[in-house]
């Protein structure tokens, strides 16, 4: 039986700083609302519009990039070679976004900040993150290892995201506070997404051969292949709606922390000392308790622990909200940090065993499509994070640089605390009744080897 590879420190690593482009996005769904509102002076209701109808036309985009790395053949391999070509535009076109025409009017400003925006999420970003995802069951088939790779990803994501938000508003302030201190920030946040990229595409290595590839009978699929692929596969959808809640229970809380500090706990440098509190327990839950959850518990159960120990802290940080009670709300961002990593973990491997179940079902592999499916979620519940900030601030009144109105209050709290605790439960129930695969995997990767196996000595 055919030996699986386990990914090494460098593989790990680079697969981590894969993940930059990833940590560059989350930021700006933290900050670009705030920007676009009280920097450029962009509408509120008008900017989450936009975010809205950007995701789904990134949407379509991330289903062409995955048909796109399913055809791609070079000797460095079929995702990978994409990290290296796309490194330099994806870090001057996150720059670019910030350098909106401060003296434009309304109309060139929001032409102008649809275009930049839409350059990096739906084109640029859309490309090297459908190849990154594309690479973990391109890597390695072994569970752990994917596991690891995760864990690697999650830290250079989840952590970079959480020091990058804690240093962006310090920095802002010490160079000035206005538009060129943006777009000096972004800059070199641009430069670090590029060697990222390039630094990735260095240390990985593509290991896993298709049943097809190996008999040399493997041909590029079509479109409507691969989606046909996808769509018979219910570990597939299963993965994208998974992956659609729980990015929009992160996303949602992370888009509201800034007017949450500003406006319900009046003090915007909470956004850097709360999430320097978050980095600690959020890199000891990835590191730490996520493998030990999952070693001793199953994906599932550590997924329950991940979701639990989440909606337990945000219903700690609503409470907090009631009052401006800081502590509290410390307490309630700690416990929802450690669980992070048992939570998104194992969500981030749902993708990669969907793409060996598919083979198991068909003998073909689509980590491309597959891939561009769950970043195509990933999207989605951004845009939809990002939209609803800008619409539920809209509905309720919002004034930028005023204080505001109590339902602007209770809208900002929501968002922040109370629906990803709905978002969460749904979660729980949903792999509850609905989730097998940890009791069908053994049998899927032996039947893969046996194929392998026949099929080598069949040349």
């Amino acid at each position: 039986m055919e030996k699986m590879h386990k990914a090494t420190l460098a593989e790990k690593l680079g697969y981590g700083l894969g993940e930059l482009p990833g940590t560059m996005n989350s930021i700006l769904g933290a900050v670009l609302t705030m920007f676009y509102t009280d920097s450029a002076g962009l509408a509120a209701g008008m900017v989450g519009t936009m975010f809205f109808i950007s995701r789904l036309f990134d949407g379509v985009s991330d289903l062409l990039a995955g048909s796109l790395i399913d055809r791609t053949r070079t000797k460095w391999g079929k995702a990978r070679p994409w990290l290296l070509w796309m490194s330099v535009p994806t870090g001057l076109a996150l720059a670019l976004i910030f350098w909106i025409p401060a003296n434009g009017s309304n109309t060139m400003k929001m032409i102008y900040a649809f275009v930049t925006y839409n350059l990096f999420i739906s084109i640029l970003y859309t490309i090297v993150g459908v190849a990154k995802n594309a690479l973990m069951p391109l890597m390695t088939q072994d569970g752990p290892s994917r596991g690891a790779l995760a864990r690697y990803s999650l830290i250079f994501g989840l952590g970079g995201t959480i020091l990058g938000i804690s240093v962006t508003f310090p920095f802002l302030f010490a160079l000035g506070g206005d538009m060129k201190a943006w777009r000096t920030i972004f800059i070199v946040y641009g430069i670090i997404t590029t060697v990222g990229l390039l630094l990735s595409f260095a240390l990985t290595k593509e290991h896993v051969q298709s049943v097809e590839s190996v008999a040399e009978k493997e041909e590029n699929m079509t479109f409507a292949e691969s989606v046909k692929n996808f769509v018979q596969n219910k570990y597939f959808i299963f993965a994208l709606a998974m992956t659609v809640f729980v990015n929009f229970a992160v996303q949602i809380n992370s888009g509201s922390q800034t007017y949450f500090y500003t406006y319900v706990m009046n003090d915007v440098m909470l956004t850097t000392s709360l999430n320097m509190v978050n980095l600690i327990p959020t890199i000891l839950g990835i590191m730490f308790l996520s493998g030990i959850s999952l070693k001793f518990f199953g994906k599932k159960k550590s997924i329950y622990i991940g979701a639990s120990g989440q909606i337990i802290g945000n219903i700690l940080r609503g409470i907090a909200a009631l009052t401006a009670n800081v502590p509290v709300l410390a307490v309630g961002t700690v416990i929802s940090a450690l669980a992070t990593g048992p939570l998104s973990v194992p969500i981030n491997t749902l993708a990669a065993d969907a793409v060996d179940y598919g083979e198991y079902l068909t003998n073909k592999r689509i980590e491309g499509m597959g891939s561009a499916i769950v970043s195509f979620s990933q999207k989605i519940s951004n845009g939809l994070a990002a939209g609803m900030v800008g619409w539920i601030l809209a509905l309720t009144g919002y004034v930028a640089n005023e204080v505001q109105n109590s339902a602007t209050v209770f809208g900002i709290s929501f968002m922040f605390a109370w629906l990803p605790v709905i978002l969460l439960a749904f979660v729980i129930l949903s792999f509850k009744f609905v989730y097998k695969y940890d009791e069908e995997e053994p049998e899927v990767l032996a039947e893969l080897a046996r194929r392998k196996e026949k099929n080598g000595r069949e040349q």
